[in-house]
């Protein structure tokens, strides 16, 4: 099994537990406040929603036992109505009481500190007031956005409906003076959260200001349960998914969304810097992401990227998306790395490579569904002088070619056909050796570019030999430097594959001699 040893340490890392995160540049871990009252009351593994599957099935077989002991206690047995009788009432779970102090808002603004309220948010700022009477309503839609993403929360003993105070703190000296920073909480950095109140300093970009305060919001709708268990690279990195957002013509918010541009992101950055991680480093293998702890996040805005990217290439995956997405309804306890675990299964390897090359390859407007990767392996040739044929098409990632080559042995790759690589302002024609006049990642737009993924144990010196790329052309000859199944692509902008058209006909031969070296162009 490829990297069996990876998997194994893996299932060790998926229990971290955090309970409170810094958040933006990272902060130190508080612990959640203890509800004396109100505690998660059945098995702390589970989620609220599987709480109350839970209690049902324990109702279902005390009536069992009920029976079983009336049988053998009476000789008459007693009807199923009788028996029923013997349930117990279904046990309410109730979120945290709303432990939110209550300020002297007149005050609070004799010093500057004003309130914008709504549904769902309580904002106290110092900002530009036109610009902080326009943050609660965002917030009022982000909340239907997190329960559809994390499901409804408990209900509240009051009946009241959930609602987060918020302090964006242009002057942090004047909210200090107001006393409505807590003693309590750890330093902030640029945000903190704790309970249902959340703590951020103002930001210069408006887009980043709004970022900021989603990403507060985001730990305070999905943390405030208690026993929360899921590891810190999945809170962050979800707060940082969900934060991540656009606003259409309509003025409605669109949440979860893959940055596009930089423009319309302005001070997020997340992309920019993987891109300029990957440029001198090989990217961060999963297990390295999932291994950081909450200090890794102190003042850290590389640790949010990467977390947020894995989050990314799990939630925007064709395969892995819908189990992922499930990991928010099981956040309490142990049951998010039972759930990881069988996301992960044996396949570590697999999703592994998957999401090497994600990272490596990841830019604005990355086209999750086109540049999806399916690893599956392929057959040899056999013997000299025979051919495989792949057709590879122009509007994909990386495709199998079903082909199959050993280490030291030389081949043939001719490409054939024509394809379209755009339609504005005229259609761009290709060939496999691409077109001159634009290039992208150092190659010619269009020309064929072949990766090796190495069978276990093939002598590969790395785990992430896979991300060696090697521009082939309409026609070249080249050894193969390790055992393995051989992957396609014409080269093209990852953001720009769904206006391309048409494919090629790769044709491989197995030639008699094998010339020694590296692979070479013919």
């Amino acid at each position: 099994m490829r990297d069996i040893c990876y998997f194994q340490v893996l299932c060790q890392v998926t229990v971290v537990s955090l309970l409170i995160t810094g958040c933006d540049s990272g902060s130190t871990t508080p612990t959640t406040p203890v509800e004396s009252e109100i505690v998660v009351s059945s098995a702390a593994e589970t989620s609220p929603s599987s709480l109350q599957q839970n209690s049902q099935e324990r109702q279902a077989n005390s009536v069992t036992e009920t029976k079983k002991s009336d049988t053998k206690k009476h000789s008459n047995h007693k009807s199923e109505s009788e028996n029923t009788q013997t349930q117990k009432t279904p046990e309410t779970i109730y979120r945290p009481d709303d432990q939110r102090p209550l300020h002297n808002n007149q005050r609070l603004a004799l010093l500057g500190i004003h309130l914008y309220e709504s549904p769902r948010l309580k904002l106290y700022t110092d900002i530009d007031p036109k610009l902080a009477a326009t943050l609660p309503a965002v917030i009022d839609q982000a909340y239907p956005a997190m329960v559809d993403y994390f499901g409804p929360l408990p209900p509240d003993r009051e009946g009241a409906e959930f609602q987060v105070t918020g302090y964006i703190m242009q002057n942090r000296e004047l909210f200090q003076k107001a006393g409505v920073i807590l003693e309590s909480l750890p330093k902030i950095f640029n945000g903190r959260h704790l309970g249902a109140q959340f703590w951020m300093d103002a930001q210069s970009e408006n887009y980043y200001l709004r970022h900021l305060m989603i990403h507060e919001y985001t730990h305070c709708y999905s943390m405030i349960m208690d026993n929360i268990g899921a590891p810190v690279w999945y809170l962050e990195g979800i707060a940082e998914s969900m934060a991540t957002h656009n606003i259409d013509q309509n003025r409605k918010i669109h949440f979860n969304v893959m940055p596009y541009n930089k423009n319309d992101f302005g001070g997020l950055g997340r992309i920019s810097l993987i891109e300029e991680a990957v440029r001198v480093a090989p990217p961060k293998s999963m297990l390295e992401v999932m291994q950081w702890e909450s200090n890794d996040f102190v003042n850290n805005n590389v640790t949010y990227a990467w977390s947020w990217a894995l989050c990314q290439f799990f939630d925007k995956h064709p395969r892995f998306a819908k189990p992922f997405r499930q990991l928010s309804r099981h956040m309490q306890g142990k049951a998010f790395s039972k759930k990881f675990r069988e996301l992960v299964k044996n396949d570590y390897s697999d999703i592994n490579d998957a999401w090497l090359l994600f990272a490596r390859n990841l830019q604005h407007g990355y086209d999750f569904e086109r540049a999806t990767i399916t690893f599956r392996p392929g057959q040899p040739l056999g013997q000299p002088n025979l051919s495989a044929i792949a057709m590879i098409a122009s509007d994909r990632g990386w495709q199998s070619s079903l082909i199959h080559v050993e280490q030291g042995s030389t081949y043939d790759v001719v490409a054939e056909g024509k394809f379209i690589l755009a339609e504005k302002p005229k259609p761009w024609e290709s060939t496999a050796d691409g077109i001159s006049f634009r290039y992208f990642k150092g190659q010619p737009l269009g020309r064929l570019m072949m990766l090796i993924r190495p069978d276990s144990g093939a002598g590969s010196s790395s785990s992430r030999s896979v991300l060696k790329e090697y521009p082939l052309g309409a026609n070249a000859t080249w050894m193969a430097p390790v055992s393995g199944t051989i992957y396609f692509r014409l080269n093209d902008d990852w953001a720009e594959l769904a206006d391309n058209q048409g494919t090629v006909k790769v044709t491989v031969t197995q030639k008699k001699i094998s010339d020694s070296g590296n692979l070479s162009k013919k």
